[in-house]
């Protein structure tokens, strides 16, 4: 894939929703220009790469660096991304003290509060940052592959098997890798009418991108699920479903919030292919509704 096609596909996503869930990794200068943008969203989409720069305090250069970190191919792409999210409304969020993380000392109401608060607003960015139209190609691959592989590594590994035991349930053919040397055996025996998902919020495993490189040896088509646009995995997939990780603290990892927006992803991509393959999804799910039915008490 090209550097202006994983452009294209980036500039479709909400950047303020990148912003927000991806500053926390950058470079102090580049965190400057991201609460320059966060702090007066309308404003930044109508101003250049000097004036930005200026208000962050950091060089233009960095400007562009910074775009070019979120995935964009230059700023003119994050800048058309920021424009069409405030002609939406979707950059308009409450920023509240909630989002500052859960503290040692919080009580547990407080506790309750504040992860319920990020699960809200992980699933609000999560909407904002995800491509309709790279969760409706995924589902047409999965809906007509030959067969299916899914792999992750640690929490990632668990939203891959959500999805492997969902696509179960209405009859596509699925296997989950339960480790690295699996992984790659799998990936190197598919061909090109299947297809393989990818679950890794950073985008940087290792083992993940060695089963990705394995399987485009076989001109399989990858899906990946990630939390990075221009995170070396989703140079290598054919289609990037973008998730987020929300706010992050000492007792609260970001694994957490990727994982719940990885499983809405899930969710979606599912009912996607279960809507595509109708006819046949329908009786099934029906059939295994029916078979555990005796295991639920009334």
């Amino acid at each position: 894939m090209t550097i202006t096609e994983r452009a294209d596909r980036v500039e479709r996503a909400d950047a303020f929703a990148l912003v927000r869930t991806q500053s926390a990794t950058m470079p102090s200068s580049m965190r400057a220009i991201a609460d320059a943008v966060l702090e007066d969203p309308a404003a930044a989409a109508t101003t250049n790469a000097a004036e930005l720069a200026g208000r962050a305090g950091v060089s233009p250069a960095t400007v562009s660096r910074f775009a070019q970190h979120l995935g964009f191919a230059n700023f003119a792409g994050l800048q058309r991304s920021m424009t069409r999210a405030v002609e939406r409304g979707i950059h308009e969020r409450e920023h509240t003290e909630i989002h500052a993380g859960v503290a040692v000392d919080d009580d547990v109401a407080t506790v309750i509060a504040k992860v319920t608060e990020d699960v809200r607003a992980v699933m609000a960015d999560t909407r904002a940052a995800l491509d309709p139209h790279a969760l409706d190609e995924s589902a047409r691959k999965l809906a007509s592959a030959r067969r299916v592989v899914l792999y992750g590594v640690g929490a990632s590994g668990i939203v891959a098997r959500d999805l492997h035991l969902k696509l179960e349930r209405i009859g596509i053919v699925s296997s989950i890798a339960d480790d690295p040397h699996n992984a790659l055996t799998l990936a190197s025996v598919i061909g090109e009418h299947d297809v393989l998902v990818l679950v890794s919020h950073s985008g940087s495993t290792t083992e993940t991108l060695e089963v990705a490189h394995a399987a485009a040896a076989q001109r399989s088509t990858i899906v990946a699920i990630t939390g990075h646009a221009n995170a070396p995995l989703a140079t290598a997939a054919h289609h990037v479903l973008l998730g987020v990780a929300g706010a992050e603290s000492a007792l609260r990892p970001a694994a957490m919030g990727s994982r719940m927006s990885q499983l809405a992803i899930v969710d979606a991509l599912f009912i996607v292919v279960a809507q595509r393959t109708d006819e046949r999804s329908q009786p099934l799910l029906a059939r295994s509704r029916d078979a555990v039915r005796t295991h639920h008490r009334n």
